[in-house]
């Protein structure tokens, strides 16, 4: 199975879960602070009209994609990667493990409802997870140094992130080397439930972000013809 897919000038992670999880545990041994982020059809997009979005992406260490389509359109047919990335395989995994070894997490967020409502899934679906605070970057005036200490003072093994992209890789790349923890995992804004937008009105919005990466993917093979 080819491990980097090569779309849109970008090179993403193809790892199955199992092989995905044996580099987080390394990440996890380590005294730097390693960064992982669920790549969906929106940040590629994004990427194609933001260089330092892009520039972002491709310095992460470890992307996940979260989007079967992008999958597709990089030519994988292996049913084992599709049905891992439908079912949000990694998280589960991810989540399932930091819950059974208690792990430290910090949330990051937008918004106070955001973190609201991820801590209460967490804590629902992943009670061994041991929460040492949260911060919403809309209580934020000025820098973020205050967040910034926030996450320092509580020493966390994870921070997860739930910040809409490209601010969310934004803040990642300004501030990485000031962060205290063993692992970024940005989760962004679309792991996180947006009340009062339908189901029917999410449907529709992964058809727009479908057909215009397609159309992304169409032009820029064009270009290399």
């Amino acid at each position: 199975m080819i491990k980097k897919l090569e779309i849109l000038g970008m090179s993403l992670d193809n790892d199955t879960v199992r092989e995905a999880m044996i580099r987080v545990e390394g990440f996890l041994d380590t005294t730097v602070m390693n960064t992982i982020e669920a790549i969906s059809m929106d940040i590629l997009v994004k990427t194609q009209e933001d260089d330092r979005l892009k520039a972002c992406i491709e310095n992460l260490d470890l992307t996940v994609i979260s989007d079967k389509e992008i999958l597709k359109a990089a030519g994988v047919t292996s049913m084992q990667r599709i049905q891992e990335t439908v079912d949000n395989d990694f998280f589960k995994e991810f989540a399932s493990r930091a819950s059974q070894n208690q792990r430290i997490v910090f949330l990051l967020g937008e918004t106070n409802e955001q973190l609201v409502q991820l801590g209460e899934f967490l804590e629902e679906n992943y009670g061994g997870i041991q929460m040492a605070g949260g911060y919403a970057l809309a209580d934020c005036t000025g820098d973020y140094d205050t967040v910034i200490n926030e996450i320092n003072i509580a020493e966390p093994d994870v921070i997860l992130s739930v910040i809409a992209a490209p601010k969310q890789e934004y803040f990642l790349q300004d501030n990485r080397e000031k962060l205290n923890a063993k692992i970024w995992y940005g989760l962004g804004e679309a792991y996180t439930d947006k009340k009062g937008v339908s189901e029917m009105a999410g449907f529709a919005r992964k058809l727009i972000q479908k057909g215009v990466m397609r159309s992304m993917i169409s032009r820029y093979n064009k270009k290399d013809e």
